[in-house]
């Protein structure tokens, strides 16, 4: 449906994009002829997930282990992508936390991490990328 260079000139970042769905659209990214960066809390998921996706495209990958409930390990996050791929130009944010769980047996303690990991690493990624964007006149 799109041509193998569709994505060529982008750098994407998919957070949680160690597993599932965050590296079945990584791995469409980069076979698409896009840069790929992804991040999330699992090393050894995230370097599996870098073998597979330098055998689905041409162009750059890379990863980053973060909490992307911790603010300032985000911003870091992206200062080293910045260095490394010049700049993020798309942010997906699929960085979620899941329990195998009746509602009736979740804990309120794990229910506060999947809302932290949603809500606030959502927030986290965002803010950081829209300061990005905004430093580089792209938002103004």
């Amino acid at each position: 449906m799109f041509r193998e260079d569709t994505l060529s000139s982008k750098n994407i970042l998919v957070t949680g994009g160690g597993s599932g769905l965050g590296l079945s659209m990584a791995k469409k990214f980069a076979e698409l002829g896009a840069n790929v960066m992804v991040c999330g809390r699992t090393e050894a998921k995230l370097d599996q997930a870098l073998d597979e996706l330098q055998k689905s495209g041409p162009g750059k990958m890379g990863k980053f282990v973060v909490d992307v409930r911790d603010y300032e390990a985000v911003g870091k996050m992206f200062a080293h992508f910045n260095e490394a791929f010049g700049s993020v130009n798309v942010l997906v944010n699929n960085a979620a936390g899941n329990f195998l769980s009746a509602s009736e047996d979740l804990s309120p303690n794990a229910f506060r991490s999947v809302v932290d990991i949603v809500l606030h690493g959502t927030f986290n990624c965002t803010q950081h990328f829209g300061k990005q964007l905004i430093a580089k006149g792209e938002i103004l």
